[in-house]
């Protein structure tokens, strides 16, 4: 996940200074426009979408696949989630599953 180093505002125009993983910079393939900067903060992803089979599908409809390609076997039941307005566009994300990394979980 990047993160903001500096913001500067000058002449009505902000620039932000991000510092990214190896992995976010591949994902631009030196793309220099029409980018979006949206945070994942639970306190702004907090709404929630229910995801489980319906059918042959998923109900956010993930086709089956479309997940083997990315190597998601389940969904979390409950997908934090949000929709942003963004110059007349409008975009929704989804986290479809955290990372297992850290505090390890008993069960």
């Amino acid at each position: 996940m990047a993160d903001i180093q500096s913001i500067d505002m000058r002449n009505g125009d902000i620039m932000v200074n991000l510092k990214i993983s190896e992995k976010e910079y591949a994902l631009l393939r030196q793309e220099t426009k029409d980018l979006v900067l949206l945070p994942t903060d639970p306190e702004i992803m907090d709404e929630m979408l229910t995801t489980g089979k319906l059918g042959n599908s998923n109900r956010i409809m993930m086709p089956k696949k479309y997940m083997e390609r990315h190597s998601l076997k389940e969904l979390m039941k409950r997908a934090p989630s949000k929709i942003f307005k963004i110059n007349g566009n409008v975009f929704l994300l989804v986290k479809l599953k955290e990372s297992g990394m850290g505090v390890p979980k008993f069960e």
